[in-house]
């Protein structure tokens, strides 16, 4: 079996990297227009039936590029044209994310994407829907970039449990019974409509991220050094914490907020209530069967 590759580096994105998580994940903001956004949309509403597949709660999802074997192995079928053509959205990720690494793709030394999409996992969420904790897994490269469609939503970045070391409350973790994850999320990061966010590094080798089902998000930034000083300086004289407001003790303290602007507003916490989300994640398998469904059809079973 061969060694899966080692994450690659976007030193080109350092200004998108999110704070205060383990490296590496980063956001970028209004990645496509409201006009793409639209487009998209509605050609994965136009997505034939028989494509869509319903798992948990009623969550839709389907794959374009091709679906994977229970070995692990792409068979793989042509992309639509929404995706590869107008407007050309698997083409622009790969040229990102080429350039954010300076990879050298057009000077001979190296003809390899630094993603390679071939495969586009399309989500669906309704409100109150959302997905467990989970990893993408060593099946693909260890990066991978979703492209946020319709409503925002709150992803949870979770660690799991070491037998060795003090931890949260521990929650089993599903389909592993052997591994168990922290009951409170590592972190937290808001998705909004347009966004880009790319995961690398420790948070996909050995992290879990995970959508809460729930109708409505509340999200704070987390606190500023001013007003950490001033807490400090009250707890010296007994005097109460600065905010006793529920609304914020019970908000998601959202790791990306300098991103989102959050920095240069009033620390309130803001509250929304859950539309419609699509989601389209880009990633790469590992193994691919060559002559995709057809080859498989007629036994040829050969790997790339």
């Amino acid at each position: 079996m061969s060694t899966p590759p080692d994450p690659p580096k976007l030193p080109g994105l350092e200004t998108n990297r999110i704070p205060n998580l383990p490296p590496a994940c980063y956001y970028i903001p209004d990645f496509i227009t409201p006009e793409e956004e639209a487009y998209l949309l509605r050609k994965v509403g136009e997505t034939p039936q028989p494509k869509w597949k319903t798992v948990g709660s009623g969550r839709r999802l389907c794959y374009w590029g091709g679906t994977m074997s229970k070995n692990s192995v792409l068979l793989p079928e042509a992309m639509p044209e929404w995706l590869s053509s107008f407007p050309d959205i698997v083409e622009r990720i790969d040229a990102f994310l080429d350039s954010a690494a300076d990879a050298d793709t057009d000077k001979g030394k190296s003809k390899e994407r630094v993603l390679g999409i071939n495969q586009v996992l399309v989500n669906e969420y309704h409100p109150g829907q959302g997905i467990s904790p989970h990893e993408d897994g060593p099946a693909f490269r260890p990066l991978v970039a979703t492209l946020s469609l319709g409503s925002p939503t709150i992803l949870d970045i979770h660690h799991y449990v070491s037998p060795t070391t003090p931890s949260p409350p521990m929650i089993a973790t599903e389909g592993d019974a052997g591994k168990a994850i922290a009951a409170v999320p590592l972190g937290h990061v808001l998705l909004m409509p347009r966004s880009l966010f790319i995961l690398t590094g420790s948070l996909y080798s050995s992290h879990l991220h995970g959508i809460a089902s729930r109708e409505r998000d509340s999200f704070i930034a987390p606190v500023r050094e001013s007003e950490a000083s001033a807490a400090d300086s009250a707890a010296e004289g007994d005097a109460l914490p600065p905010s006793t407001d529920k609304a914020k003790a019970d908000a998601d303290v959202v790791a990306n907020a300098h991103l989102l602007g959050l920095d240069a507003l009033p620390r309130d916490a803001f509250t929304y209530e859950r539309g419609t989300r699509v989601s389209l994640t880009f990633r790469h398998a590992n193994r691919v069967l060559k002559g995709g469904a057809f080859g498989l059809a007629a036994g040829g079973l050969r790997r790339a």
